[in-house]
């Protein structure tokens, strides 16, 4: 596999040089914040090791396509973003701990690989959100139950 992509988790492990070429996009890069890993970032963009990409609007839709397909409203623009990357770049492994994107990448049939978690998304999972009061079920997250008021939290949909 020769198109690495990364999200800030390879980052932040510092795994831009482990590779002699790495793929992320724009709003990967604003994520990365500690200082540490900033300066390595910097070098690294520096060198020409790292290529930064702004996906196409297309790319972006299909991402949140498959976004929909699963029902996980917990995905960050960021994230959004290397879906619609590994999108334009496949075939591509995706180096991510974030089990949500893992999860979409399952189900878009893209290679990818934790960095520091152990253990990967086995199935594509799909999401409700449900009221811990009342048991309303919703589609998609709501910050409270518009019956009870009680919190309303992430769970995988049984099949």
């Amino acid at each position: 596999m020769d198109k690495i992509i990364m999200d800030t988790a390879g980052f932040l492990a510092g795994l831009e040089n482990a590779f002699p070429k790495v793929y992320t996009t724009e709003e990967v890069i604003q994520e990365v914040k500690d200082s540490f890993s900033r300066q390595n970032l910097n070098m690294a963009l520096s060198s020409g090791k790292i290529s930064v990409f702004k996906p196409k609007q297309s790319s972006m839709q299909e991402a949140m396509e498959y976004v929909r397909q699963v029902r996980d409203s917990t995905l960050s623009k960021a994230d959004i973003s290397v879906l619609a990357l590994a999108l334009e770049l496949r075939p591509c492994l995706v180096l991510t701990d974030d089990f949500s994107l893992q999860n979409v990448l399952r189900l878009m049939g893209i290679e990818y690989k934790s960095v520091k978690v152990k253990g990967s998304v086995n199935d594509v999972k799909e999401f409700q959100y449900i009221c811990e009061g009342c048991g309303k079920i919703y589609k998609h997250k709501v910050p409270e139950c518009e019956i009870c008021g009680s919190t309303v939290v992430k769970r995988s949909k049984k099949g």
